[in-house]
């Protein structure tokens, strides 16, 4: 009966051994998938700063046409 019991103790072991390995897998894969998702965060905030920059140059630039083709008139 101890024996059993032995060779139980040990097939758990193994078991949990091998889940912790797996879990172990499973955390640094999350926390690479984690990391991605941040720069990919940032890639879209810098994306959307340069789209609003390009829009106020392109309206200071009509602006501009706009003040130089009143001067011209004059």
């Amino acid at each position: 009966m101890n024996q059993k019991f032995g060779d139980l103790h040990g097939e758990m072991r193994q078991e949990f051994s091998d889940i912790r390995g797996t879990l172990d897998r499973m955390a640094t894969r999350l926390d690479k998938i984690a990391a991605g998702a941040h720069y990919v965060t940032r890639l879209v905030e810098w994306s959307e700063k340069q789209d609003q920059f390009q829009i106020d140059t392109q309206r200071r630039l009509t602006e501009l046409e706009t003040r130089i083709r009143k001067l011209e008139q004059h």
